[in-house]
């Protein structure tokens, strides 16, 4: 800096000639330049110490590396010695220079010296900066030797500053937790997040511990364990877990034994399980299925009383109906399908049963088909659905031979003898429709044959025999 302030011209007295003697300067300098480029600064260490003392760490001598640098970092010191006095010098010889040629010449050589000035502290920090990184190797390298827990804290201790303490650190926590973490055990990690609460790896032991601790209860298999896993660790990532696997537990041995009881006790036990509906379903068919495979009327009896809400108590009924009903239905009497009603009056059946009865009740008097045979069956079955219709039978018989002689005087003695029958209607009908066919034919015998142009012809009688119709009666004059 004293050189460019040497340099500098005052102010208001710059003309042509001092214009010409700076770009001369210019020009010297730049050539200057160039040629410092092109051959290096005289003095500087041209070799790159840095490079080579990384090729022999690389190569494992770390003390050789770090001797090169030592070395390298003293001769530099040197040169920056050197090329700081010859400066001093330089700036001294200044205040004695008169002429302007030569305080020129001091101007470019201090220019030069200050380049040279500049690149060797850039050498020298850089040797510098690795020297001191190859210190810390050197201190570093006894300790992670050793690669010890107590080792690394040595060092951290001693080096705090040192740029290896982030490692050191980063293996002492690994070293402090592996045994733990190999040992896994309960009282390993609780003893590991009491000694090393600062290690960064306690939250995993946390975890560890957590699932250590819920395996303790889980490896016990029941579900009481589950239950008390979940009351002492209500805050536990696991209690989910030990939920699900509570209600499997409780279900599990009840399944196994798989029997009607065992489902009925389960459901008492534990009713708020989830499997509760799969119990209650397997209970209800565990119930029906002895008394479903003995198939007996006695035994759907049994199971209706005792299980009368089970599902299957529809299915039974029509079962217990089914073999209730068969051997009367096999027997096909009246005597027996009343049987049947008199001992179930509550069956499906009751009324096929009851209208069997009264059919074959009947059937015998209709196959006689006699009046006597219908009085006695409605004297005998007075509840009989067909009653109405053996009275019928009767008035039918009772008209069919009055009917069949068909004169006026049966057909009166009819009416006389059964003033009743539903048929006295029928032969009163009847007798007048005779009276009537028997007037028309005494007036066409009374007229004269062929009497008057205008004579009507006589009618015929009705094709397929029987009276002709009654002749009308003349309009009154």
């Amino acid at each position: 800096m004293e050189a460019l302030e040497v340099l500098s011209l005052p102010a208001g007295r710059i003309n042509t000639e001092d214009l010409s003697m700076i770009g001369k300067r210019i020009a010297v300098w730049v050539l200057a330049g160039a040629v410092l480029v092109t051959l290096g600064m005289p003095g500087i260490v041209k070799a790159d110490p840095v490079a080579e003392a990384q090729q022999l760490q690389e190569g494992g001598d770390i003390t050789g590396a770090y001797e090169l640098l030592k070395k390298a970092s003293a001769d530099l010191s040197d040169q920056l010695k050197k090329n700081k006095a010859e400066l001093k010098t330089q700036v001294s010889a200044l205040s004695g220079v008169k002429s302007q040629e030569k305080m020129d010449e001091i101007r470019k050589k201090n220019d030069v010296l200050l380049a040279e000035r500049k690149e060797l502290k850039a050498q020298q920090d850089k040797v510098d900066g690795a020297m001191s990184q190859m210190t810390s190797i050197l201190d570093y390298a006894p300790y992670r030797e050793k690669d010890t827990a107590e080792a690394y804290a040595q060092f951290i201790e001693k080096f705090p500053e040192s740029p290896n303490v982030e490692e050191a650190a980063t293996r002492m926590y690994e070293l402090q937790f592996t045994p733990y973490e190999e040992a896994a055990t309960t009282d390993g990690y609780e003893e590991f997040i009491a000694r090393y609460p600062d290690n960064p790896n306690v939250p995993k032991a946390q975890e560890l511990l957590g699932a250590a601790v819920f395996n303790q209860f889980k490896d016990q298999g029941t579900a009481e364990a589950m239950q008390a896993f979940i009351n002492e660790y209500p805050g536990s990532p696991h209690v989910a877990e030990a939920e699900v696997l509570m209600v499997q537990l409780q279900y599990s041995p009840y399944k196994e034994l798989d029997t009607a009881e065992g489902y009925a006790e389960f459901i008492a036990a534990y009713p708020e399980n989830p499997s509760v509906a799969e119990a209650q379903a397997r209970m209800e068919e565990l119930q029906f299925l002895p008394y479903k495979e003995q198939d007996s009327i006695d035994g759907y009896t049994e199971f209706l009383a005792l299980y009368p809400d089970n599902p299957a108590a529809e299915e039974a009924a029509t079962k217990l109906g089914d073999l209730q009903y068969a051997p009367y239905k096999e027997q096909n009497t009246a005597s027996g399908y009343a049987e049947f009603l008199a001992r179930y009056p509550e069956s499906s059946f009751s009324g096929e049963a009851a209208e069997r009865v009264n059919y074959l009740q009947f059937v015998v008097y209709q196959e006689m088909n006699t009046i006597d045979g219908y009085e006695e069956f409605i004297t005998s079955y007075p509840e009989n659905s067909h009653v109405e219709e053996a009275s019928y039978l009767i008035e039918d018989l009772e008209y069919a031979p009055y009917q069949e002689a068909g004169t006026i005087e049966s057909l009166e003695e009819f009416i006389e003898m059964f003033p009743t029958n539903r048929h006295v209607q029928d032969a009163r009908t009847a007798i007048e429709e005779k009276e009537a066919a028997s007037l028309s034919a005494e007036g066409a015998e009374d007229q004269p044959a062929g009497e008057g142009e205008g004579s009507a012809p006589a009618q015929e009688a009705p094709a397929g025999g029987g009276e002709p119709p009654a002749e009308e009666a003349p309009p009154e004059s």
